[in-house]
């Protein structure tokens, strides 16, 4: 089990810097035009084909009540209202997620190479460590079958039926569904970002193709660790996928008329991260929920990671 799994939601939060800004998701919809704070760093990789402003969002943290000790304010958060916790929960990056950069962004001395696929191994064998852990603590006996099934195959697909499935929302400015799909911190920066758009201005878009076929959609990271140390905390499973498209725009106005000039294409590389949580009473798992875009991790990020996440378990 990595150390990170230890870090309850207060101490993930504070680590909690690699969630992507909205606009960086999908930099064809959002424009300069929505009233919130901008946020420098960008956390998906994107190829346009014509100029186009790519604006980035500031996340609110959610907060977290600390006048309760940690063991009475799980217990009462899990027991009272799972969904309420399920929320707040898949709103943060789980620390020390660690997504393999293309080797176009790998550093160039091979020191530093080899430091990063190190890195990168035990990270793997942490998250598999990990999950095969959270699937044999789903056993009711040592000989009968495991309770929860991962089904891995199903990732990718999944990841890209919940890409186009946002995307489309976002364009269409479909409030429900981006609800639905979203976790709640992402969901509600987007529907600023529809609220804000001129009255009588609507969208089209359109997946054109998924590109760089032999090396995408690819598995980043699946990983399962409990929220805390305690007895039958629940369990979030999270998962990264790298996703390259070429993507289509086109605005219509107040009459449904395509704008002219408008129609805007381009070619974007998105490590989606989505995530659910696992009720380790039932082994139950809640619906899917998109968390954001996080960009490729660098050494000198992973190693500043690493030593916040060492100090806050000193601190616990």
């Amino acid at each position: 089990m990595s150390s990170s799994s230890r870090l309850g939601l207060r101490a993930r939060e504070l680590l909690s810097t690699r969630v992507t800004d909205p606009a960086r998701i999908f930099p064809l919809f959002v424009t300069r035009t929505c009233a919130v704070q901008p946020h420098g760093l960008p956390t998906s990789q994107s190829r346009p084909r014509s100029g186009m402003s790519r604006a980035a969002a500031q996340f609110s943290s959610p907060r977290v009540a600390t006048q309760t000790s940690p063991k009475a304010e799980m217990a009462q958060r899990v027991d009272g209202n799972l969904g309420e916790w399920t929320a707040e929960a898949l709103s943060i990056i789980l620390p020390a997620t660690f997504v393999f950069p293309p080797l176009s962004q790998f550093p160039k001395p091979l020191g530093q190479k080899l430091s990063l696929l190190s890195h990168w191994v035990r990270i793997k064998a942490q998250e598999a460590l990990s999950n095969l852990v959270t699937k044999l603590g789903s056993k009711p006996g040592i000989f009968k079958a495991a309770r929860f099934k991962a089904s891995r195959s199903a990732l990718i697909p999944t990841a890209k039926a919940l890409h186009r499935t946002m995307a489309a929302a976002l364009a269409a400015g479909d409030k429900d569904t981006i609800n639905k799909v979203c976790s709640r911190k992402l969901a509600n920066t987007l529907l600023s970002h529809i609220d804000s758009r001129p009255r009588g201005r609507r969208y089209g878009w359109e997946l054109v193709a998924y590109t760089s076929r032999a090396l995408y959609p690819s598995l980043k990271s699946h990983r399962m660790a409990p929220a805390s140390r305690e007895r039958n905390a629940p369990i979030v499973r999270q998962v990264v996928v790298a996703i390259s498209s070429r993507q289509r725009r086109v605005q219509y106005d107040a009459q449904g008329q395509a704008v002219p000039g408008s129609e805007k294409e381009m070619d974007v590389v998105e490590n989606l991260a989505f995530g659910s949580v696992i009720d380790p009473k039932t082994w139950q798992q809640s619906d899917w929920r998109i968390m954001g875009t996080i960009k490729p991790t660098t050494l000198e990020g992973w190693l500043e990671e690493k030593k916040h996440i060492e100090l806050l378990i000193k601190e616990r």
